[in-house]
């Protein structure tokens, strides 16, 4: 009877062990998604640039957001890969929307619609890595966002010292 206890009890421990890590691994699911969202709008936006802007400047930004993020999404789904995680496969519905509308612009109007994007879009990215770095479960994932955050912030200082349009 006290065997049958105590197999019981390491039953109940197990799948509460299991529904917790089941529970961050979904928090850091999320994250790696996200992530990948992300560099693909990056990527889709700064080959746009390429076409679309009429600044040197943009041009020289999306072509260095082009690289780095190619890179990152290169390294993070070998990770995700290895942890059983899907990554994105295209950017989601609102980031999109944003490729949507800067595919009706060109010149200055273009140049400027995405310098702004690229503010706003680096603030809310490094906002997303700095959470995963410090909370993330996934040890490698976590180091993952915790080694990719000083690239995401010299992005956002480059995107706020974009000439205005």
């Amino acid at each position: 009877m006290r065997k049958l206890v105590c197999l019981l009890i390491a039953v109940c421990l197990a799948g509460a062990a299991s529904a917790e890590s089941a529970r961050s691994s979904a928090a850091d699911t999320d994250f790696v998604r996200k992530a990948s969202s992300g560099n693909l709008t990056e990527i889709a936006l700064g080959k746009l640039a390429s076409d679309q802007a009429s600044s040197d400047d943009v041009k020289k930004y999306a072509a260095r957001m082009v690289a780095d993020h190619t890179q990152a999404n290169e390294k993070l789904g070998k990770l995700a890969g290895s942890k059983g995680i899907q990554i994105a496969t295209a950017p989601d519905v609102a980031q999109q929307q944003d490729i949507d509308r800067l595919k009706g612009l060109d010149g200055a109007a273009f140049d400027r619609a995405y310098s702004d994007l690229m503010v706003r879009s680096h603030k809310l990215t490094t906002g997303l890595y700095d959470l995963e770095a410090s909370k993330g479960e996934d040890v490698e994932i976590r180091a993952f966002a915790r080694d990719a955050l000083p690239v995401l912030r010299e992005h956002e200082k480059l995107a706020d010292s974009l000439p205005p349009f």
